[in-house]
């Protein structure tokens, strides 16, 4: 996240926790500068991965980047913004004095999830507390008929909020419990008439490092066969002609000569037969 702080201290720093944070002099702005020479939509803060960048919308005094006149580019912590006669630095948070272990390093937040808000986020801060109302002097303006101009009062309290009832016409409710003075934690739901938002509550663990699971240590590795350097010996089907019983040569001969040997005794008998 970044924060924007004016040079004058006019107000206090404003985060930017939205991907498209918008600047200019009409009331639905995430940031509000309302003053001449401030176009109603003047310009956006885009963040797209862990970069920043200012974007003018075509305003008709401009936007100026370290006294340049830009029509899109990355801001970095340490750059001045000049929308008409207010300067803005640029604050990186990481880059701030380290805060008490008990303080938080991240805002509380309201999230919208009804009607044309949802989805839309409000910064409370810490220094002062925050008023809402359809009213120009309020610190979040909503410019709805169904709010009173000075609705409700935020306050931070330690580690809860503190949520007080200005008298409104439609009341202040909270987890549909109509309010006029009552603490509120994480994640519990606050309602003004018809506009209803989720309350969240910084992350004291700003940095969070995850870390692999031990492997266990009974587990045993697998082992792998090394490849055996004796010669492979294949097996053949017993029909095969390396596997078949060959006869040996001795009775091989033999039989031969058992073969010629009647074949001549026939002959013999033969011509003698026929000498006779």
């Amino acid at each position: 996240m970044l924060k924007l702080h004016f040079k004058d201290n006019r107000r206090p720093p404003v985060w930017v926790v939205e991907k498209l944070f918008s600047i200019g002099r009409a009331a639905d702005n995430h940031l509000i500068i309302d003053e001449d020479g401030v176009d109603p939509l003047h310009a956006k803060v885009i963040q797209e991965n862990t970069k920043y960048f200012l974007k003018d919308n075509n305003s008709t005094s401009g936007c100026f980047i370290n006294g340049q006149r830009i029509t899109q580019k990355e801001i970095l912590p340490g750059d001045i913004i000049k929308i008409g006669n207010s300067d803005i630095i640029v604050l990186d948070p990481r880059s701030l004095p380290d805060k008490a272990k008990d303080t938080y390093s991240a805002p509380w937040r309201l999230v919208s999830d009804s009607s044309w808000l949802a989805g839309k986020h409000f910064i409370l801060l810490p220094e002062r507390s925050t008023v809402i109302g359809r009213g120009n002097q309020c610190d979040i303006v909503i410019p709805g008929t169904h709010l009173s101009r000075r609705h409700t009062e935020i306050s931070i309290e330690g580690n809860h909020l503190r949520i007080k009832d200005l008298g409104s016409a439609n009341g202040t409710f909270l987890n549909e419990l109509r309010i006029d003075n009552a603490t509120a934690n994480n994640g519990d739901r606050l309602r003004l008439d018809v506009y209803t938002f989720r309350i969240v509550a910084p992350d004291l663990e700003d940095n969070k490092t995850r870390i692999r699971k031990p492997i266990d240590e009974l587990s045993k590795p697998v082992e792998r066969k090394l490849p055996s350097s004796e010669p492979k010996r294949w097996k053949t089907r017993p029909t095969s002609p390396g596997n078949r019983i060959e006869p040996s040569l001795s009775n091989g001969r033999r039989n031969a000569w058992l073969a010629l040997i009647a074949a001549t005794l026939v002959v013999t008998a033969i011509v003698a037969f026929l000498l006779w």
